[in-house]
């Protein structure tokens, strides 16, 4: 195995970044498929072919069963198991489960159906949020009614509609305590770490579980936002082996905005972007360590919500999967005339002239520059920092950030993004195409960062696809 993988024919990537934390950019894995002479595609076949998990190799351990529930915490085991890939390749995993499953199951429980913190220290498990509002069909939420002063365009509907969110989603209401039990069921030591959720944008974390212990970690809800959990040991080694998660923190009080007193939106949807290399979870399957200096990063399969390619484009033969794609990935909503000053109060009793927030969130490997076509979006956070509306700031990175319309919104692991989509129309639409219009309006998004539309190797658009859409006008029944 480690002749294959320092083979010249298939030189490694430059990594960019510092300390334990190893990042690739889109450059230096462009840099090389040049090298190879032959491209990223095929330089990445020879990699293919996970390893298979050896029982000899793997350290005696103990394996706890599924224990009594305690009121008010969440528990999650550390599982490991075979995932299938956009190309139906089998490729290990671990991840934070719902409940114990072992590495032959044929469903392991690798990532958590959403569930809810409630400031009445109540633990739901709901895949919508505010618990009791109305849940979109589709994910699509209806508009109140025709804008008479803007032809094909609509009133939205103010604090209204519930909005789905993708598994390994953890939703904290504000004043309420986050109280977590943690199995390691795996042979080596793994941890629980909430990153920037502690005072003074700390981490906090459960420190090392040994293999067969159980942990408990307690702390407050922190600011709302957008937070990644995930397993820091080795890093980023088990995150990208599948220990990660989002949590969300909202204001049950002020529920459809992204922060007390800042934008609005209809409904938000939660993008978790992640990439996984083959290399290395051939490597772990096997009971081995990865060494990064050895082995960097190659990914093979770039996910957005868990799901690539034509299954992130809800195009699948699965019916289920389609529909949760709709209802948790694909941003969609009726026109409407958008007030990007303050996301308001319209004229209209009980409407706002808002859009649809979409919350970036990069737990993987790879810098990501998301893309949509149609409408450009409005950026208003990074990592929970409000970004100001004047007199913008150039941050560490020598970014300017300034609330503006982005074409491109860059994303670096472990950067949560907050971003309004206007759901208004295309600046492009001619008055002749736009009356004329009876049906959906479908538009792409893409990642501008070419590795990341392909999967195993080369398979294209196999990788970090979706597509948003702004729906056709309603007619009279």
């Amino acid at each position: 195995m480690s002749e294959q993988f320092s083979s010249p024919a298939y030189p490694e990537p430059v990594l960019q970044g510092s300390g334990e934390e190893r990042v690739l950019n889109r450059a230096n894995v462009l840099k090389l498929g040049a090298a190879t002479g032959f491209g990223v595609a095929a330089g990445l076949a020879a990699r293919s072919t996970p390893a298979v998990a050896s029982s000899s190799i793997r350290a005696p351990r103990a394996v706890p069963a599924a224990v009594a529930p305690i009121p008010g915490v969440l528990d999650l085991y550390i599982n490991e198991g075979y995932t299938k890939m956009v190309d139906d390749s089998l490729v290990y995993q671990r991840g934070f489960g719902d409940r114990p499953s072992n590495l032959g199951d044929k469903n392991p429980s690798l990532r958590i159906v959403p569930k809810i913190f409630g400031r009445d220290g109540s633990v739901t498990e709901s895949r919508s949020y505010p618990l009791g509002a109305v849940k979109p069909v589709a994910g699509t939420p209806l508009p109140a009614g025709p804008d008479p002063a803007n032809p094909g365009q609509y009133f939205i509907r103010r604090n209204y509609w519930a909005s789905y969110f993708p598994q390994r989603t953890i939703i904290a209401e504000t004043g309420s305590k986050i109280r977590i039990r943690v199995f390691n069921r795996l042979a080596g030591t793994h941890e629980l770490t909430f990153a920037q959720t502690g005072h003074g944008r700390v981490d906090v974390g459960t420190g090392p579980i040994a293999p067969g212990a159980e942990a408990l970690l307690e702390f407050d809800a922190p600011y709302p936002g957008t937070y990644i959990y995930h397993d820091p040991m080795n890093a980023p080694v088990q995150r990208v082996l599948g220990l990660f998660g989002a949590l969300v923190v909202l204001d049950p009080e002020d529920a459809w905005r992204v922060s007390p007193g800042q934008a609005g939106f209809e409904r938000q949807w939660l993008w978790i972007t992640h990439a996984i290399c083959t290399t290395w979870t051939g490597i772990e399957a096997a009971g081995g360590t990865v060494d990064q200096d050895k082995y960097p990063a190659v990914p093979r399969y770039f996910m957005l919500n868990d799901r690539s390619g034509y299954e992130a484009l809800g195009h699948s033969p699965n019916k289920a999967t389609n529909l949760a794609a709709h209802e948790e990935s694909l941003v969609s909503g009726y026109p409407r005339q958008i007030d990007i000053r303050d996301f308001g109060e319209d004229l209209t009793l009980g409407t706002i002239r808002a859009g649809q927030m979409v919350r970036l969130v990069n737990a993987g490997i790879a810098y990501h520059q998301i893309h949509f076509h149609g409408n450009h979006l409005w950026t208003v956070r990074r990592n929970n920092v409000e970004w100001p509306r004047e007199f913008g700031r150039v941050d560490e990175d020598g970014h300017v950030a300034l609330q503006q319309w982005e074409d491109v919104v860059e994303l670096p692991p472990m950067d949560r993004k907050d971003c309004m989509i206007p759901m208004k129309r295309p600046p492009d639409a001619t008055d002749k195409v736009w009356y004329a219009r009876t049906e959906d309006w479908g538009y792409p998004m893409h990642c501008h960062a070419e590795m990341s539309q392909t999967a195993a190797g080369g398979l294209y658009p196999g990788g970090l696809v979706a597509h948003w859409e702004l729906k056709a006008p309603l007619t009279e029944s």
